[in-house]
């Protein structure tokens, strides 16, 4: 019974940094998965995990609303990035599905959507600095020893 709370504790925290980490490039995912990029599909688990985020760091609604907001906008711009992201991924698939794989041709493929991967980099990054400055300073140490912990816990699992 003992191990039961720190394994809630530890999904939990992996489900605050995956929100953080993954908010801002939600729309670029479903277009991996084939699923239509204008088709409005609301995902309850961003709900879920927006909620786990918000008890961990002990949002107020005020927070809460500035975090969304930010997310939001985001995702906006993230729109016009969409296209040319389905373009690569749809290139990159007829590459892989070849017989043989041409080294050449995939880095060629890759340097041409580099401005475009950069972008979406970019995007994440002020997405994620955005959400930073909306917590308070003692949120935000707790945020990073959060983070932290699921590096951590990720280094285990991965290697």
């Amino acid at each position: 019974m003992n191990m039961i709370k720190p394994m809630n504790t530890i999904f939990s925290i992996v489900a605050v940094c995956i929100v953080i980490a993954f908010a801002s490039v939600a729309s670029v995912n479903a277009s991996d998965h084939g699923i239509a990029s204008n088709a409005p599909i609301e995902h309850q688990g961003n709900k879920h995990k927006m909620k786990r985020m918000a008890k961990a760091l002990s949002l107020s609604e005020q927070q809460q609303v500035q975090i969304k907001a930010i997310r939001k906008q985001a995702k906006e711009q993230h729109k016009s990035l969409r296209a040319s992201m389905e373009e690569f991924k749809i290139a990159e698939k007829k590459l892989l599905q070849r017989a043989s794989f041409n080294e050449q041709e995939y880095s060629t493929l890759h340097d041409t959507y580099q401005a475009v991967f950069s972008q979406v980099a970019l995007i994440r990054a002020k997405n994620k600095h955005a959400i930073f400055n909306v917590l308070t300073a003692e949120q935000q140490l707790k945020w990073l020893k959060i983070t932290k912990r699921h590096q951590k816990n990720a280094n285990k699992v991965c290697g």
